[in-house]
Protein backbone atom coordinates (compact mmCIF):
# COMPACT_ATOMS: atom_id res chain seq x y z
CA UNK A 1 0.00 0.00 0.00
CA UNK A 2 1.42 3.10 -1.11
CA UNK A 3 1.31 6.58 1.87
CA UNK A 4 -1.06 8.34 -0.05
CA UNK A 5 -3.45 5.45 -0.14
CA UNK A 6 -2.44 4.73 3.72
CA UNK A 7 -2.87 8.18 4.60
CA UNK A 8 -6.31 8.28 2.89
CA UNK A 9 -7.32 5.36 5.08
CA UNK A 10 -6.37 6.26 7.69
CA UNK A 11 -7.89 9.86 7.50
CA UNK A 12 -11.38 7.72 6.78
CA UNK A 13 -11.26 6.24 9.48
CA UNK A 14 -10.64 9.35 12.12
CA UNK A 15 -13.01 11.54 10.40
CA UNK A 16 -15.28 13.43 13.10
CA UNK A 17 -19.50 12.42 12.97
CA UNK A 18 -21.10 13.66 9.96
CA UNK A 19 -23.83 15.63 11.66
CA UNK A 20 -26.29 16.37 8.78
CA UNK A 21 -26.17 12.82 6.41
CA UNK A 22 -28.82 14.79 3.68
CA UNK A 23 -27.91 18.35 3.74
CA UNK A 24 -27.22 18.08 -0.28
CA UNK A 25 -31.20 17.93 -0.42
CA UNK A 26 -32.70 20.52 1.33
CA UNK A 27 -31.82 23.07 -1.60
CA UNK A 28 -33.46 20.88 -4.05
CA UNK A 29 -36.40 20.19 -1.92
CA UNK A 30 -36.66 23.64 -1.13
CA UNK A 31 -36.56 25.16 -4.85
CA UNK A 32 -39.53 22.85 -5.71
CA UNK A 33 -41.45 23.81 -2.81
CA UNK A 34 -40.69 20.52 -0.70
CA UNK A 35 -39.30 22.36 2.21
CA UNK A 36 -39.57 25.49 4.20
CA UNK A 37 -37.49 28.21 3.14
CA UNK A 38 -37.56 29.23 7.26
CA UNK A 39 -38.27 26.04 9.19
CA UNK A 40 -39.70 26.95 12.15
CA UNK A 41 -40.64 30.44 11.63
CA UNK A 42 -41.01 32.53 14.19
CA UNK A 43 -41.93 35.84 12.49
CA UNK A 44 -44.74 36.48 10.27
CA UNK A 45 -42.73 37.92 6.99
CA UNK A 46 -41.32 33.97 7.28
CA UNK A 47 -44.60 32.16 7.22
CA UNK A 48 -46.22 34.20 4.54
CA UNK A 49 -42.61 33.36 2.30
CA UNK A 50 -42.68 30.07 3.29
CA UNK A 51 -46.63 29.62 2.40
CA UNK A 52 -46.47 32.46 -0.73
CA UNK A 53 -43.59 30.55 -2.11
CA UNK A 54 -45.37 27.00 -1.82
CA UNK A 55 -48.30 28.61 -3.40
CA UNK A 56 -46.06 29.61 -6.83
CA UNK A 57 -45.07 26.25 -7.11
CA UNK A 58 -48.37 24.34 -7.13
CA UNK A 59 -50.10 26.92 -9.28
CA UNK A 60 -47.15 26.90 -11.76
CA UNK A 61 -47.18 23.19 -11.75
CA UNK A 62 -51.06 22.67 -11.84
CA UNK A 63 -51.22 25.06 -14.58
CA UNK A 64 -49.98 22.66 -16.97
CA UNK A 65 -52.97 19.81 -16.23
CA UNK A 66 -55.60 22.24 -15.89
CA UNK A 67 -54.73 23.57 -19.35
CA UNK A 68 -54.74 19.60 -20.92
CA UNK A 69 -57.92 19.39 -19.04
CA UNK A 70 -59.70 22.18 -20.92
CA UNK A 71 -58.05 21.36 -24.09
CA UNK A 72 -59.35 17.68 -23.90
CA UNK A 73 -62.78 18.92 -22.75
CA UNK A 74 -63.03 21.28 -25.99
CA UNK A 75 -61.01 18.98 -28.53
CA UNK A 76 -62.13 15.51 -27.73
CA UNK A 77 -62.92 12.85 -30.27
CA UNK A 78 -62.22 9.82 -28.31
CA UNK A 79 -59.36 8.34 -25.52
CA UNK A 80 -57.37 6.68 -28.80
CA UNK A 81 -56.98 10.42 -30.06
CA UNK A 82 -56.35 12.00 -26.97
CA UNK A 83 -53.68 9.44 -25.62
CA UNK A 84 -50.85 11.45 -26.57
CA UNK A 85 -51.84 14.37 -24.40
CA UNK A 86 -53.22 12.49 -21.60
CA UNK A 87 -49.45 11.09 -21.79
CA UNK A 88 -48.27 14.44 -21.56
CA UNK A 89 -49.79 15.47 -18.20
CA UNK A 90 -48.97 12.22 -16.15
CA UNK A 91 -45.90 13.64 -15.15
CA UNK A 92 -47.21 16.66 -14.61
CA UNK A 93 -50.16 15.70 -12.36
CA UNK A 94 -47.71 13.19 -10.71
CA UNK A 95 -45.48 16.42 -9.55
CA UNK A 96 -48.86 18.39 -8.66
CA UNK A 97 -48.92 15.27 -6.05
CA UNK A 98 -45.67 14.85 -4.97
CA UNK A 99 -45.21 18.92 -3.60
CA UNK A 100 -49.02 18.73 -2.46
CA UNK A 101 -47.88 15.56 -0.14
CA UNK A 102 -44.82 16.87 0.97
CA UNK A 103 -46.49 20.09 1.95
CA UNK A 104 -48.91 18.05 3.93
CA UNK A 105 -46.17 15.83 5.84
CA UNK A 106 -43.66 18.21 6.28
CA UNK A 107 -43.10 17.72 9.98
CA UNK A 108 -43.32 13.79 9.40
CA UNK A 109 -40.41 14.93 6.75
CA UNK A 110 -38.48 16.84 9.32
CA UNK A 111 -38.75 13.86 11.57
CA UNK A 112 -37.59 11.42 9.28
CA UNK A 113 -34.46 13.84 8.82
CA UNK A 114 -33.70 14.21 12.24
CA UNK A 115 -34.26 10.84 13.14
CA UNK A 116 -31.12 9.58 11.03
CA UNK A 117 -28.95 12.45 12.23
CA UNK A 118 -29.36 12.11 15.51
CA UNK A 119 -29.51 8.23 15.74
CA UNK A 120 -26.99 6.28 13.05
CA UNK A 121 -23.87 5.95 13.42
CA UNK A 122 -21.00 7.46 11.67
CA UNK A 123 -18.46 5.03 12.76
CA UNK A 124 -18.56 1.01 13.29
CA UNK A 125 -17.91 -0.49 17.09
CA UNK A 126 -14.46 -0.85 17.29
CA UNK A 127 -12.95 -3.97 16.32
CA UNK A 128 -10.33 -5.67 14.26
CA UNK A 129 -11.65 -4.02 11.20
CA UNK A 130 -13.80 -0.93 10.96
CA UNK A 131 -15.84 1.41 8.84
CA UNK A 132 -17.70 4.63 8.58
CA UNK A 133 -20.09 6.09 7.12
CA UNK A 134 -18.23 8.48 4.62
CA UNK A 135 -18.17 6.62 1.31
CA UNK A 136 -22.06 5.97 1.56
CA UNK A 137 -22.79 9.76 2.43
CA UNK A 138 -20.26 10.64 -0.42
CA UNK A 139 -22.05 7.62 -2.60
CA UNK A 140 -25.83 9.43 -1.71
CA UNK A 141 -24.45 13.03 -2.55
CA UNK A 142 -22.69 12.11 -5.54
CA UNK A 143 -25.82 10.41 -6.90
CA UNK A 144 -28.19 13.38 -5.80
CA UNK A 145 -25.95 15.44 -8.31
CA UNK A 146 -25.34 13.32 -11.03
CA UNK A 147 -29.23 12.04 -11.28
CA UNK A 148 -29.78 15.12 -11.27
CA UNK A 149 -27.29 16.96 -13.98
CA UNK A 150 -28.45 13.65 -16.13
CA UNK A 151 -32.17 14.28 -16.31
CA UNK A 152 -32.02 18.00 -16.70
CA UNK A 153 -30.01 18.18 -19.67
CA UNK A 154 -31.95 15.16 -21.01
CA UNK A 155 -35.97 15.27 -22.02
CA UNK A 156 -36.52 17.74 -19.28
CA UNK A 157 -40.35 18.15 -20.42
CA UNK A 158 -40.89 14.30 -18.85
CA UNK A 159 -38.23 14.44 -15.56
CA UNK A 160 -40.17 17.85 -14.01
CA UNK A 161 -38.16 18.74 -11.12
CA UNK A 162 -40.53 17.76 -8.19
CA UNK A 163 -40.33 13.96 -9.83
CA UNK A 164 -36.67 14.17 -10.01
CA UNK A 165 -36.12 15.54 -6.50
CA UNK A 166 -38.95 12.55 -5.13
CA UNK A 167 -35.92 10.07 -6.90
CA UNK A 168 -33.53 11.38 -5.43
CA UNK A 169 -34.82 11.63 -2.00
CA UNK A 170 -35.71 8.23 -1.79
CA UNK A 171 -32.56 6.82 -3.57
CA UNK A 172 -30.22 8.44 -0.70
CA UNK A 173 -32.13 7.67 2.15
CA UNK A 174 -32.08 4.32 0.75
CA UNK A 175 -28.12 4.46 0.10
CA UNK A 176 -27.60 6.19 3.84
CA UNK A 177 -29.78 3.33 5.21
CA UNK A 178 -27.42 0.65 3.10
CA UNK A 179 -24.53 2.21 4.52
CA UNK A 180 -25.89 1.88 8.63
CA UNK A 181 -26.35 -1.65 7.44
CA UNK A 182 -23.16 -2.42 6.53
CA UNK A 183 -21.98 -0.54 9.94
CA UNK A 184 -24.19 -3.19 11.78
CA UNK A 185 -22.88 -6.24 9.83
CA UNK A 186 -19.40 -4.80 10.62
CA UNK A 187 -19.59 -4.17 14.25
CA UNK A 188 -21.75 -7.77 14.41
CA UNK A 189 -18.67 -9.29 13.15
CA UNK A 190 -16.41 -7.39 15.06
CA UNK A 191 -18.86 -8.05 18.65
CA UNK A 192 -16.26 -9.90 20.35
CA UNK A 193 -12.98 -8.13 19.28
CA UNK A 194 -14.78 -5.12 20.75
CA UNK A 195 -15.24 -6.91 23.75
CA UNK A 196 -10.88 -7.27 23.92
CA UNK A 197 -10.13 -3.96 22.73
CA UNK A 198 -11.96 -1.79 24.45
CA UNK A 199 -10.71 -4.13 28.15
CA UNK A 200 -6.86 -2.90 26.74
CA UNK A 201 -6.34 -5.78 24.48
CA UNK A 202 -3.41 -4.59 21.82
CA UNK A 203 -4.69 -4.10 18.01
CA UNK A 204 -2.06 -5.80 16.56
CA UNK A 205 -1.85 -9.01 18.73
CA UNK A 206 -5.46 -9.24 17.69
CA UNK A 207 -4.41 -8.58 14.03
CA UNK A 208 -1.70 -11.34 14.03
CA UNK A 209 -4.19 -14.00 14.96
CA UNK A 210 -6.94 -12.93 12.74
CA UNK A 211 -5.35 -11.94 9.28
CA UNK A 212 -7.45 -13.50 7.19
CA UNK A 213 -10.92 -11.64 8.97
CA UNK A 214 -10.75 -8.92 6.18
CA UNK A 215 -10.60 -11.20 3.22
CA UNK A 216 -14.01 -12.94 4.98
CA UNK A 217 -15.69 -9.51 5.07
CA UNK A 218 -14.18 -9.30 1.15
CA UNK A 219 -17.67 -8.52 -1.08
CA UNK A 220 -20.35 -8.27 1.94
CA UNK A 221 -20.68 -4.30 1.91
CA UNK A 222 -22.64 -2.33 -0.24
CA UNK A 223 -21.32 0.87 -0.14
CA UNK A 224 -18.45 1.81 2.92
CA UNK A 225 -15.56 -0.62 3.54
CA UNK A 226 -13.75 -1.94 5.88
CA UNK A 227 -10.33 -1.44 7.12
CA UNK A 228 -8.10 -3.63 9.26
CA UNK A 229 -6.68 -0.85 11.10
CA UNK A 230 -7.07 0.20 14.56
CA UNK A 231 -9.50 3.30 15.09
CA UNK A 232 -9.79 5.70 18.13
CA UNK A 233 -13.72 5.64 17.85
CA UNK A 234 -16.00 3.27 19.58
CA UNK A 235 -18.70 4.70 17.32
CA UNK A 236 -19.10 8.23 17.96
CA UNK A 237 -16.88 8.14 21.18
CA UNK A 238 -13.36 9.24 20.92
CA UNK A 239 -11.55 6.57 22.95
CA UNK A 240 -7.87 6.85 25.20
CA UNK A 241 -6.54 3.41 24.01
CA UNK A 242 -3.80 1.44 26.40
CA UNK A 243 -2.82 -2.13 25.51
CA UNK A 244 -1.77 -5.49 26.93
CA UNK A 245 -2.22 -8.82 25.64
CA UNK A 246 -5.06 -11.48 26.13
CA UNK A 247 -6.50 -14.96 25.25
CA UNK A 248 -9.85 -14.66 23.02
CA UNK A 249 -11.56 -17.73 24.35
CA UNK A 250 -11.50 -15.87 28.35
CA UNK A 251 -15.22 -15.96 29.66
CA UNK A 252 -13.84 -12.79 31.38
CA UNK A 253 -14.57 -10.87 28.30
CA UNK A 254 -18.12 -11.94 27.88
CA UNK A 255 -19.67 -9.07 30.01
CA UNK A 256 -18.49 -6.94 27.39
CA UNK A 257 -18.97 -9.07 24.57
CA UNK A 258 -22.45 -8.76 26.02
CA UNK A 259 -22.42 -5.19 26.11
CA UNK A 260 -20.83 -4.91 22.23
CA UNK A 261 -24.33 -6.98 20.98
CA UNK A 262 -26.67 -5.26 23.24
CA UNK A 263 -25.44 -2.23 21.24
CA UNK A 264 -25.70 -4.25 17.73
CA UNK A 265 -29.20 -5.18 18.84
CA UNK A 266 -29.52 -1.25 19.28
CA UNK A 267 -28.43 -0.20 15.98
CA UNK A 268 -30.94 -2.96 14.61
CA UNK A 269 -33.61 -1.07 16.64
CA UNK A 270 -32.63 2.46 14.79
CA UNK A 271 -32.95 0.93 11.43
CA UNK A 272 -36.02 -0.48 11.60
CA UNK A 273 -37.69 1.93 13.04
CA UNK A 274 -36.19 4.33 10.84
CA UNK A 275 -37.08 1.88 7.47
CA UNK A 276 -40.78 1.72 9.14
CA UNK A 277 -40.80 5.86 9.63
CA UNK A 278 -39.00 5.87 5.85
CA UNK A 279 -41.38 3.57 4.15
CA UNK A 280 -44.75 5.37 6.01
CA UNK A 281 -43.63 8.52 4.64
CA UNK A 282 -42.89 7.54 0.98
CA UNK A 283 -44.96 4.39 0.77
CA UNK A 284 -48.07 6.93 -0.79
CA UNK A 285 -46.39 8.81 -3.38
CA UNK A 286 -44.45 5.34 -4.58
CA UNK A 287 -47.84 3.66 -5.10
CA UNK A 288 -48.41 7.02 -7.04
CA UNK A 289 -45.12 6.60 -9.02
CA UNK A 290 -45.71 3.57 -9.76
CA UNK A 291 -49.19 3.61 -11.36
CA UNK A 292 -48.07 7.14 -13.49
CA UNK A 293 -45.03 5.16 -14.74
CA UNK A 294 -46.80 2.02 -15.74
CA UNK A 295 -49.40 4.13 -17.57
CA UNK A 296 -47.09 6.08 -19.05
CA UNK A 297 -45.01 3.40 -20.30
CA UNK A 298 -48.08 2.05 -22.10
CA UNK A 299 -49.21 4.90 -23.73
CA UNK A 300 -45.63 5.91 -25.05
CA UNK A 301 -45.53 2.22 -26.95
CA UNK A 302 -48.58 3.48 -27.97
CA UNK A 303 -47.20 6.37 -29.59
CA UNK A 304 -44.06 4.55 -30.77
CA UNK A 305 -46.14 2.40 -32.67
CA UNK A 306 -48.10 5.35 -34.17
CA UNK A 307 -45.22 7.17 -34.67
CA UNK A 308 -41.43 6.31 -34.05
CA UNK A 309 -38.87 8.60 -33.30
CA UNK A 310 -35.77 9.42 -31.40
CA UNK A 311 -38.23 11.14 -29.08
CA UNK A 312 -40.29 8.85 -28.11
CA UNK A 313 -37.24 6.34 -27.64
CA UNK A 314 -35.65 8.80 -25.73
CA UNK A 315 -38.67 9.61 -23.30
CA UNK A 316 -39.26 5.61 -23.17
CA UNK A 317 -35.64 5.38 -22.05
CA UNK A 318 -36.14 8.08 -19.19
CA UNK A 319 -39.31 6.34 -17.64
CA UNK A 320 -37.94 3.24 -17.57
CA UNK A 321 -34.87 4.25 -15.55
CA UNK A 322 -36.35 6.59 -13.30
CA UNK A 323 -38.75 3.56 -12.05
CA UNK A 324 -35.68 1.31 -12.26
CA UNK A 325 -33.81 3.77 -9.76
CA UNK A 326 -36.35 2.99 -7.61
CA UNK A 327 -36.71 -0.81 -8.03
CA UNK A 328 -32.96 -0.86 -7.58
CA UNK A 329 -31.84 0.67 -4.21
CA UNK A 330 -35.04 -0.91 -3.28
CA UNK A 331 -33.33 -4.32 -3.62
CA UNK A 332 -30.24 -3.26 -2.13
CA UNK A 333 -31.52 -2.63 1.18
CA UNK A 334 -33.12 -6.17 1.02
CA UNK A 335 -29.44 -7.83 0.08
CA UNK A 336 -27.65 -5.79 2.46
CA UNK A 337 -30.43 -6.64 5.27
CA UNK A 338 -29.96 -10.17 4.29
CA UNK A 339 -26.60 -10.02 5.43
CA UNK A 340 -26.50 -8.93 9.06
CA UNK A 341 -27.46 -12.96 9.29
CA UNK A 342 -24.48 -14.20 7.57
CA UNK A 343 -22.27 -10.95 9.66
CA UNK A 344 -23.77 -12.84 12.95
CA UNK A 345 -22.28 -16.36 12.01
CA UNK A 346 -19.37 -14.51 11.43
CA UNK A 347 -18.58 -13.15 14.80
CA UNK A 348 -16.59 -15.78 16.41
CA UNK A 349 -19.29 -16.37 18.01
CA UNK A 350 -17.40 -19.91 19.24
CA UNK A 351 -15.12 -18.00 21.50
CA UNK A 352 -18.25 -16.28 23.71
CA UNK A 353 -19.58 -17.99 26.74
CA UNK A 354 -23.38 -18.94 26.79
CA UNK A 355 -25.22 -15.23 27.92
CA UNK A 356 -23.40 -13.90 24.70
CA UNK A 357 -24.37 -16.63 22.34
CA UNK A 358 -28.01 -16.17 23.70
CA UNK A 359 -28.22 -12.70 22.66
CA UNK A 360 -26.67 -12.88 19.10
CA UNK A 361 -29.38 -15.93 18.97
CA UNK A 362 -32.12 -13.24 19.72
CA UNK A 363 -30.72 -10.71 16.76
CA UNK A 364 -30.43 -14.06 14.40
CA UNK A 365 -34.34 -14.59 15.76
CA UNK A 366 -35.02 -10.44 15.58
CA UNK A 367 -33.70 -10.11 11.50
CA UNK A 368 -35.53 -13.16 10.48
CA UNK A 369 -37.81 -10.62 8.38
CA UNK A 370 -36.13 -9.23 5.29
CA UNK A 371 -36.33 -5.24 5.30
CA UNK A 372 -38.21 -4.46 2.85
CA UNK A 373 -39.29 -0.85 1.32
CA UNK A 374 -43.14 -1.21 -0.19
CA UNK A 375 -44.92 1.09 -2.29
CA UNK A 376 -48.40 1.54 -0.63
CA UNK A 377 -47.15 -1.28 1.98
CA UNK A 378 -47.95 -4.17 -0.21
CA UNK A 379 -45.69 -3.97 -3.18
CA UNK A 380 -41.99 -4.28 -2.63
CA UNK A 381 -39.93 -2.31 -4.32
CA UNK A 382 -37.20 -4.65 -5.74
CA UNK A 383 -35.94 -5.90 -9.38
CA UNK A 384 -38.77 -8.37 -9.23
CA UNK A 385 -41.10 -5.68 -9.19
CA UNK A 386 -39.77 -3.52 -12.21
CA UNK A 387 -39.90 -6.78 -14.41
CA UNK A 388 -43.81 -6.91 -13.66
CA UNK A 389 -44.21 -3.25 -14.36
CA UNK A 390 -42.62 -3.40 -17.93
CA UNK A 391 -44.99 -6.64 -18.75
CA UNK A 392 -47.72 -4.54 -16.77
CA UNK A 393 -46.69 -1.73 -19.27
CA UNK A 394 -46.62 -3.91 -22.51
CA UNK A 395 -50.39 -5.81 -21.31
CA UNK A 396 -51.95 -2.71 -21.57
CA UNK A 397 -50.23 -1.56 -24.73
CA UNK A 398 -51.38 -4.34 -26.42
CA UNK A 399 -54.89 -4.28 -25.16
CA UNK A 400 -54.88 -0.30 -26.05
CA UNK A 401 -53.95 -1.97 -29.67
CA UNK A 402 -56.41 -4.34 -29.69
CA UNK A 403 -59.04 -2.11 -29.41
CA UNK A 404 -57.53 0.52 -31.80
CA UNK A 405 -57.51 -2.19 -33.85
CA UNK A 406 -61.33 -3.11 -33.31
CA UNK A 407 -62.19 0.30 -33.52
CA UNK A 408 -60.56 0.77 -36.84
CA UNK A 409 -62.56 -2.22 -38.39
CA UNK A 410 -65.91 -0.21 -37.31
Amino acid sequence: MTKKSSKKSLETLDIETIRNYTHFLALPLKFVGCWDWFINPNREYEIIANHVYLFLVLFVLANLPISLIVHLQTEWVDIMHSLDEIADGLPSVASVAIVAYFALYKNELYELINYMNVNFKCHSARGLTNMTMLKSYKAARNFAFFYTACTLFSVTMYVMLPVIVHCIFFTSNAILLCGQLDLLCCSLRNARFTALLLQGVQHSALLAAHKDLLEDERHNYMYNTSEMRDSRYHYDNKLLLNYFLADIYDLAYDADTSAALHECARMCQVINEYKAKFEAFVSPLLVLRVVQVTLYLCMLLYAATEKFDMVTVEYLAAVALDIFVYCYYGSQIILQADRVSTAAYQSSWHTMGPRPRRLLLNILLANRRPIVVRAGKFLPMDLHTFVAIIKTSFSYYTLLVNVNEKGDRK
